[in-house]
């Protein structure tokens, strides 16, 4: 027998994890290394399948800082149609949502995309702290070289 759901508090959860997302993702691509850590938990987890992981905010900025020096910055693009983003509930609560999808990554010179050099998928663990929603868990994984120049 299934559980009854009851309906979401919260109706507009998952447009607020999309407009989270979008912009997590925003920073990533163009942003300094503050403004992408602003959307991290303290306790973040990131799991990679070729780098390792890396535990706990200050860790993870110290990774990120990397970002902001380099010139020809790597772009990452949500391959279309893969993003998927389900409810994590306590009662009729929404607390968190599962964000996850395939994205490509490409190298780039003077902000303008060269090649694509891998695809790869994602999950994430986002969790609404104080109305806001933070990336709490990072998995990375499924990284396959581009064989391809796609733009």
């Amino acid at each position: 027998m299934m559980p009854v759901m009851a309906e979401d508090k919260n109706t507009d959860w998952e447009a607020q994890v999309r407009k989270a997302d979008d912009a997590y993702w925003n920073d990533f691509n163009f942003g300094t290394s503050a403004s992408l850590n602003s959307h991290l938990t303290e306790d973040v987890e990131f799991y990679h399948d070729l780098g390792g992981t890396v535990m706990g905010y200050d860790a993870l900025s110290k990774v990120n800082a990397g970002m902001d020096d380099t010139k020809n910055r790597g772009r990452r693009v949500i391959v279309p149609d893969t993003l998927r983003i389900f409810p994590m509930r306590r009662g009729p609560e929404v607390y968190g949502a599962i964000v996850m999808g395939e994205h490509d990554f490409f190298s780039t010179e003077s902000g303008k995309i060269i090649k694509r050099t891998f695809r790869s998928s994602f999950t994430h663990l986002m969790l609404q702290k104080d109305g806001v929603w933070k990336v709490a868990r990072i998995y990375s994984f499924n990284h396959q070289r581009a064989t391809d120049e796609a733009k």
